[in-house]
């Protein structure tokens, strides 16, 4: 998946220096996902789970040792996918997993030994995975634990609804699709601008597009500029408390939205 590469080019390209305590992003041979639990960044990668502290500093948060190569963050659920580490008790590959602890025990949910999802978004009890085995975008209304196929997936990153059970949008190609149907059937949202991420959760719909952080207020039909970087945003990811962009090797937060930012450091 594009995102996930871009990803790894980004956060590790981020300097990193001896520390006396902890590991560092230097540690890491691939970082694949970036995500937010409330005000805590956690990262995805071939180690396994790990919070990132600072500019440098990362802490692991699961004692599980697995390639987290699909990761979503839904309240306390942490649901994850990839493949088993060195001494992992989970199948290869792992299928969906979901840590309700911070990632201290995991749960084996569904397709164990079938699917690698790379891409993985999740809002209540519904998901969407696009497993990198078979091609398809697999899509689940009971907290992953039934799955039926939408065919092959085409979508580079999915936002699902807060607010209503399959309503979620969909970016192709930089082009925005919605549904209402948990993408049985999709419309293309006509825009002049292409997107390249999309977040959304209780509180906002967020963009990036290039350098700009955008805002709806109209289910992604309409985009007011919020914010603007020096270069463009590789990376963005978001709670209800933390909005985070990676942009070229810098991450950035903001506790107000977007309005704001500073360094995560």
């Amino acid at each position: 998946m594009k995102k996930i590469a871009v990803v790894i080019a980004i956060l590790i390209s981020i300097p990193h220096a001896a520390l006396a305590s902890g590991e560092t992003i230097g540690s890491l041979s691939h970082i694949h996902q970036v995500k937010v639990q409330g005000k805590k960044i956690l990262l995805g990668t071939h180690e396994g789970l790990y919070q990132y502290i600072g500019a440098d500093k990362v802490l692991r948060m699961s004692p599980e040792v697995f390639d987290v190569m699909g990761l979503s963050v839904d309240g306390r659920r942490i649901y994850a996918s990839g493949h088993p580490g060195p001494g992992s008790k989970f199948p290869e590959p792992v299928g969906l997993v979901l840590s309700t602890n911070g990632g201290k025990d995991w749960k084996m949910v569904s397709l164990q030994g079938t699917v690698d999802f790379h891409l993985l978004e999740s809002s209540g009890s519904e998901l969407y995975g696009a497993d990198s085995q078979s091609g398809d975008l697999l899509y689940s209304s009971d907290l992953g634990k039934r799955w039926a196929s939408r065919g092959k997936n085409t979508f580079s990153d999915i936002a699902l609804n807060p607010a209503g059970k399959g309503d979620a949008l969909a970016l192709s190609q930089g082009k925005l699709f919605g549904t209402k149907d948990s993408f049985k059937t999709s419309s293309a949202i006509p825009l002049k601008i292409q997107l390249t991420q999309i977040e959304w959760n209780s509180k906002r719909l967020v963009a990036s597009s290039g350098a700009n952080l955008l805002i709806s207020s109209d289910m992604g039909r309409t985009w007011k500029k919020q914010y603007s970087f020096k270069n463009p945003i590789g990376i963005l990811a978001h709670s209800n408390e933390l909005l985070v962009a990676v942009v070229g090797s810098q991450v950035w937060k903001s506790s107000n939205e977007g309005r704001t930012f500073a360094l995560a450091e």
